[in-house]
């Protein structure tokens, strides 16, 4: 008999489970005395490694759309760990970096939106808003980026813009149905 119920997303459990596994084996080689690099060094891989396990649910176990968008996030996070860690930016430098945070949970309500085959509209609005604002800070930041974008109030105008018109589109469709 076929389960009626969508299938559960196993993507937390494969991340924990991986992230345990690598911390583990980690544990292990260091007290047998290999040279395994310090952790403070590589714990953003535990991060990379929960993204590639979400992945891995995502295209190997049934394609849950939330799999995907926590991939990206968790990717993105684990990038953004690795330039803090590895000194590719610091913590006094925060403004440059800070934008990447509603970037990154952007583009990972937009992939879960895509994942999901365009179903719920709630998830593109959110991400679009989200990475809207990433592009805003960084825009504040860094002057190449102030010459390509618009002004802040040029963005909102069109963002608001296109927002209400893609609400009253839906309005007037579901009023249709």
């Amino acid at each position: 008999m076929a389960d009626s119920q969508p299938r559960r997303s196993i993507g937390l459990a494969l991340a924990v489970g991986v992230a345990a596994l690598v911390g583990g084996l980690w544990l292990l080689l260091n007290a047998q005395g290999v040279g395994v690099p310090p952790f403070k060094d590589l714990w953003p891989i535990l991060l990379l490694l929960a993204g590639v396990a979400f992945l891995v649910d995502y295209f190997g176990f049934g394609k849950a759309p939330r799999s995907a968008g926590w991939a990206v996030a968790w990717i993105g996070f684990g990038v953004l760990a690795f330039a803090l860690t590895l000194n590719y930016t610091s913590w006094k430098k925060i403004l440059d970096w800070l934008p990447s945070f509603p970037m990154i949970l952007g583009l990972s309500f937009i992939t879960a939106w895509i994942a999901g085959k365009r179903q719920s509209a709630n998830l593109m609005v959110a991400g679009a808003v989200l990475a809207g604002l990433g592009l805003m800070g960084y825009a504040a930041r860094f002057d190449f980026l102030k010459k390509i974008l618009p002004s802040a109030q040029v963005f909102w105008a069109v963002l608001l813009v296109a927002g209400g018109i893609f609400l009253v589109w839906r309005a007037v469709r579901q009023s249709r149905a």
